[in-house]
């Protein structure tokens, strides 16, 4: 009798346990997708909460540098990373998910200047170009010697250089440079110093929830996610969540189908 109970109460705490499991997010703040300014810290973060909520798991997010970020998920101080976009060299560290956003990486100018770029990086070569430090923006982009790069700790602070004309171009992702040109305080709201992205773009980059090889439960956790992601998706939730975040139904119907063909391999 006496090894039932205690068999019976390590189950129970083996269950509590398990039902009460909660994963450790870290990230940047990567706005309009998700933000610590916005409301539920974005809608990339709401979906990606609720998919483990699903799946009985909760959730905490950090928002640090993003080279602050890859170096927690690879010693496994934190469980997972969110918005990362795939390289290879990521690729031998981290397992990822499926794809759950898109993203436009290319480059911002000021709009009174004359900048002769036609898609080419040789039509860069005469330019000063700043970046956010850890940002790949494309790996051609960033592995091209040639290249006159600096870099700053993050977006907002390499388009204030642009705005004062320290540097000729910026590169970096199209949607959070025009969330920050919209809304951060330190960039000047002015005519004659507006900022303007330059097509055609560098690079079209997906985005994923990563975790770390290291951890042996790598496999698992992805499969949680990815079952957690097909759960909302046939509930509805996912479309509640986008229509507060103020998406219009035209591209709610174009995200849930592009999220929905990712499960169809």
């Amino acid at each position: 009798m006496l090894r039932l109970l205690i068999f019976v109460v390590l189950a129970l705490n083996a269950f509590k346990a398990k039902s009460e499991q909660t994963w450790h997010i870290v990230t940047e703040n990567f706005p309009p997708y998700f933000s610590s300014e916005l409301p539920s810290n974005g809608w990339l973060f709401e979906i990606t909460k609720l998919a483990l909520k699903s799946q009985n798991i909760n959730t905490e997010i950090e928002f640090t540098s993003w080279n602050r970020s890859l170096n927690l998920l690879e010693k496994q101080k934190k469980t997972a990373i969110l918005g990362a976009f795939y390289s290879k060299q990521r690729g031998e560290i981290f397992d990822y998910s499926r794809p759950l956003a898109v993203a436009h990486s290319g480059l911002f100018k000021l709009k009174k200047s004359t900048i002769n770029y036609d898609g080419s990086l040789e039509s860069l070569l005469p330019y000063n170009i700043c970046k956010e430090a850890g940002d790949p923006v494309s790996t051609e982009f960033s592995l091209d010697p040639r290249l006159s790069l600096t870099s700053t700790s993050n977006l907002v602070n390499s388009l204030y250089l642009l705005q004062n004309e320290r540097v000729d171009l910026v590169a970096g992702t199209k949607e959070v440079g025009e969330y920050w040109l919209d809304h951060s305080p330190k960039l000047l709201k002015n005519e004659e110093q507006e900022i303007e992205y330059l097509p055609p773009h560098l690079a079209i980059h997906k985005l994923h929830l990563i975790v770390s090889k290291n951890n042996p439960d790598a496999d698992e956790q992805i499969a949680q996610f990815e079952a957690g992601l097909k759960t909302i998706i046939k509930n509805g939730a996912i479309a509640k969540v986008l229509k507060k975040h103020h998406f219009s139904d035209e591209d709610i119907k174009h995200y849930l189908k592009a999220l929905a063909d990712n499960f169809d391999h």
